[in-house]
């Protein structure tokens, strides 16, 4: 499976279905139901490469930004959710993780496990039996250094667009002010 390929049944399940991302999953699902064992792992495969590129520092810190501490289950998820928005996002938070901003009004599905096991579950229902392997070989640790989020002038220029929010959401918990206590 090429990268357009997978590009394609990503976008258009988000197409068919519109913002919700629950949704996403399933029409997600059910565009993998239709394709071939091999095209299924292939697009595991690719899940996973996506999953890789955005496990990086900034990304995570700009994610902690948007929706407070997490663990690295978590983060995962995360991951997922920004590769189910397609392929011009999971671009813009690359080149930009302050971008990750513009995901803010489908924030609270970023922690929810709606991605996780798709291709096993599809892959299932076309053979009958589970991937002979399964799982990510992806690395240990995020690439890149992790920004010292608990310094908020440094945190405001790094991410102003994100620290802008967290000024217009009082709710959502501020990492200087957690390191400060």
């Amino acid at each position: 499976m090429e990268w357009m390929v997978f590009w394609r049944i990503v976008e258009g399940a988000r197409r068919e279905v519109g913002s919700d991302t629950e949704r996403v999953a399933q029409a997600l699902l059910r565009r993998l139901r239709a394709l071939t064992s091999v095209e299924i792992e292939q697009f595991e495969e690719l899940w996973f490469q996506a999953q890789d590129e955005l496990y990086r520092w900034p990304i995570r810190d700009a994610a902690t930004l948007l929706l407070g501490p997490f663990d690295d289950d978590d983060f995962l998820a995360v991951q997922d959710w920004i590769v189910s928005h397609g392929r011009s996002t999971m671009q813009r938070v690359q080149d930009d993780p302050d971008s990750l901003v513009e995901l803010a009004p489908d924030r609270h599905n970023a922690r929810i496990d709606w991605f996780c096991g798709l291709p096993l579950e599809a892959y299932i229902a076309v053979t009958g039996a589970p991937f002979a392997i399964d799982g990510c070989p992806g690395s240990d640790a995020p690439a890149g250094s992790p920004a010292e989020l608990t310094d908020e002038a440094r945190t405001r220029q790094r991410f102003p667009r994100l620290t802008t929010y967290l000024d217009k959401n009082p709710w959502i918990e501020r990492p200087w002010e957690h390191g400060a206590s």
